[in-house]
């Protein structure tokens, strides 16, 4: 007898356990839109203050990109979004903002259109990091660049549009924590020196396998043993060449200039090759963590496409810095456009409404509706509860007369209006 195998019906239906958030990702939504758009508008304005330009590069790049510009000794393929293409591309979800700007910078010859170029983002970056920790793994960054000079002023206008960015927001208590990562002259003689000493010095296993690639990376661990070793450890700012020197001097000059506090911290690195000279990062004494940071990466263009571009960038984590806003409920006052509250009742009314809404709305007025709601009486509702001055209402014998009822939702007054007029009327009553 032949036997017959029986296919594996699929679920007629999914949990939404099946389609919840991917781990590590999460929703901006609606009860949260205020503070985004706080963030978002804080930003566009600082960025037309100081004369950066906006520029957005895909969300998807050749993976190669990353992979070369961090060096493989930052173990960096670990932590990408890799994915290969039906032709066989493998690309990967962008994993920071510097490497695609370059690329583009480069491509697209953005050197002739203004030099140095100062340019905005406002993008994702996507890391496969643990999430035990609670680290998100699409992350949320409004950076800042200066692309084609290495002068140490574009150092300090970075550091300013980060710390205006802050203070604009209302974070108080802001702190530089600025080192230098010296050029590859003086860096490579140093770890050596680092190298040298730390042979004899006590470390965990993880450092161990770390000193040789780069010893500079221990300064980062938390373990109390390494803590204790890195105390006495040599610092880059006893070994930097003449040019590195100068150049640090006077960033921390330009910083003091403008009453910036600073801290000074010769154990703080950052793991990418291609940094170099300024690197920091800003901290509120409010949350005791990052919520900025960036440096110089005049070499990432030349571990890229062996070019020598100099660039200096800084990047906002905008999860951070809105978590801190909703914790501490800051109050940021914006500028709201003029709205009204808008209700139609009967099917010819609402059908009218349509048009009636958009002559608002050119006209320069917001207007929130619930038109769908049949009612009259659960309209007002409605109305009231988005705390609107006027309420427009517009039935069936307004539809039919051509006119429309104008309620001051304080006084409960109201007027009544042709159409043609209407929108020059609503006007005047808002100002």
């Amino acid at each position: 007898m032949e036997k017959t195998t029986q296919k594996k019906q699929p679920k007629k239906g999914k949990s939404l356990s099946d389609f919840g958030n991917v781990k590590g990702m999460h929703d901006i939504l609606p009860k949260d839109a205020e503070w985004w758009r706080a963030v978002w508008d804080t930003g566009k304005m600082l960025s037309d203050l100081y004369d950066f330009h906006y520029i957005e590069t895909p969300v998807l790049e050749h993976a190669e990109l990353f992979i070369r510009g961090n060096g493989a000794s930052d173990g960096i393929e670990k932590k990408l979004f890799m994915l290969k293409t039906r032709d066989g591309e493998q690309v990967a979800l962008r994993a920071d903002l510097s490497a695609p700007v370059m690329r583009s910078y480069i491509q697209n010859h953005l050197g002739y259109f203004a030099s140095p170029l100062k340019i905005y983002q406002n993008a994702s970056i996507f890391r496969f990091e643990k999430i035990d920790d609670g680290k998100l793994r699409q992350i949320h960054q409004w950076g800042f660049d200066v692309i084609g000079d290495n002068d140490p002023v574009y150092d300090m206008q970075i550091i300013l549009a980060a710390f205006e960015f802050l203070k604009i927001l209302k974070f108080q208590n802001l702190r530089l924590r600025i080192n230098t990562a010296g050029c590859k002259v003086c860096r490579t003689s140093y770890r050596e020196k680092l190298k040298t000493y730390y042979r004899k010095q006590p470390m965990c296993a993880t450092c161990k396998t770390d000193l040789e690639e780069n010893p500079m990376r221990l300064f980062n661990c938390a373990k109390t043993e390494c803590r204790e070793s890195r105390k006495e450890a040599p610092i880059i700012l006893d070994h930097l060449c003449q040019g590195c020197n100068n150049h640090f001097k006077a960033v921390l000059e330009l910083v003091e200039d403008n009453s910036i506090v600073y801290e000074p911290d010769p154990f703080f690195v950052r793991e990418k090759e291609y940094c170099n000279r300024t690197i920091f990062e800003i901290i509120s004494s409010d949350t005791h963590f990052a919520l900025a940071g960036g440096g110089r990466y005049d070499y990432l263009a030349e571990a890229l496409f062996g070019k020598t571009i100099p660039g200096v960038g800084v990047a906002l984590g905008l999860d951070r810095i809105v978590e801190q806003l909703r914790i501490k409920n800051v109050e940021l006052r914006r500028k709201m456009k003029p709205r009204v509250a808008f209700m139609a009742v009967g099917d010819q009314a609402r059908k009218m409404s349509v048009r009636l809404m958009n002559m608002l709305r050119m006209g320069g007025v917001g207007v929130v509706e619930a038109i769908g709601k049949k009612t009259l009486k659960a309209q007002m509702k409605f109305a009231e509860k988005s705390h609107v001055p006027i309420a427009l209402i517009f039935g069936q014998k307004e539809a039919f007369e051509n006119s429309i009822i104008v309620r001051d939702m304080k006084s409960g007054a109201q007027e009544t209006f042709i159409v043609d007029t209407f929108v020059e009327q609503v006007k005047k009553r808002l100002k």
